[in-house]
């Protein structure tokens, strides 16, 4: 599967997986196949071509198969996955789009989030976008609280996760502040806590209603790249720019895991030394209620590891 991954995300049942990434395609495996299979190379049972790179793939939480993705021009496409098929195509984002999240509660809610300085709220029968927060700042990362309707949080160039309530768009409910660098990533680890990511080297646990941060997890390399963040509750996971994935216990500081991928070398490459290599982990996703996670580098090497 080599190719440059930005996003990977496991569908509602967590049966199949999408990854996407710069060559403008989206790619959808079937994780028992996958994993079954003897042979390190494996073939999408669906795949989509793309207009524009994609940044952030969402699978819909209600309706099997139906697939969001947001791409370098500022489109928001919705798809279905498994016919490899567009639905329907949102373009009002005048720059680059970062990421987009399916709501949970509400099947029909999605959200996007570009360097635009916008968040777009969208409705999966309208053709137009049905809210709008204006950022100050580049929006980098936009996630759903996933018990609510309305309450909605998104990471920023200023450094900052915003957290809405969409009853009341004119003013945050909190500002969580405390990364020295844009935030990349926002998750939710509950329906009451978030996880952020900056590159700044840290990752930061926050309480909704808490203006400071709760724990500062320090140890992976992030300066420059998107590397990925995902969690599963009690554990967050997260890329490097060491080439390796870092697991962290929501309780401790420091990793509890760390995974070096290998470094693919052409021939010519040889006398480089292990640490000239640029090769960073750029995407983690947590396969749901399980241990399992899946990787991807900058090389485009995908793994399927089990934390034990």
């Amino acid at each position: 599967m080599g190719f440059f991954c930005f996003s990977i995300e496991f569908d509602r049942d967590n049966e199949y997986f999408a990854i996407a990434g710069v060559t403008k395609k989206i790619k959808v495996f079937e994780y028992g196949t996958v994993i079954r299979d003897a042979v390190d190379i494996h073939y999408p049972c669906s795949e989509m071509a793309c207009n524009s790179k994609i940044s952030c793939v969402c699978w819909s939480s209600y309706h099997k198969g139906m697939l969001a993705s947001s791409d370098y021009e500022g489109t928001v496409t919705l798809w279905d996955a498994f016919m490899a098929t567009k639905s329907r195509m949102f373009q009002e984002h005048e720059k680059r789009c970062w990421s987009v999240d399916f709501n949970h509660v509400d099947p029909k809610l999605l959200a996007s989030g570009s360097d635009d300085a916008k968040v777009k709220l969208w409705a999966t029968n309208m053709e137009h976008s049905v809210a709008c927060l204006e950022a100050k700042a580049n929006v980098c990362c936009v996630k759903f609280n996933p018990n609510s309707r309305f309450h909605i949080a998104f990471g920023s160039a200023d450094h900052c996760v915003h957290y809405y309530d969409l009853r009341n768009t004119r003013q945050a409910l909190n500002v969580l502040k405390g990364h020295r660098k844009a935030v990349s990533y926002a998750k939710f680890v509950n329906s009451q806590e978030i996880v952020s990511a900056s590159t700044d080297s840290q990752l930061k646990l926050w309480h909704v209603s808490q203006s400071h941060c709760t724990r500062t997890f320090q140890g992976h390399i992030n300066e420059k790249n998107f590397v990925g963040l995902a969690s599963n509750g009690d554990y967050v996971a997260c890329g490097s720019e060491n080439n390796s994935l870092y697991v962290y216990y929501k309780g401790l500081s420091k990793q509890l895991i760390t995974f070096k991928f290998d470094t693919v070398r052409s021939v010519l490459d040889k006398e480089k030394k292990e640490e000239d290599a640029n090769e960073f982990v750029s995407a983690v996703c947590f396969k749901g209620n399980s241990n399992v996670v899946v990787a991807a580098n900058s090389q485009g090497t995908i793994k399927v590891l089990e934390m034990i």
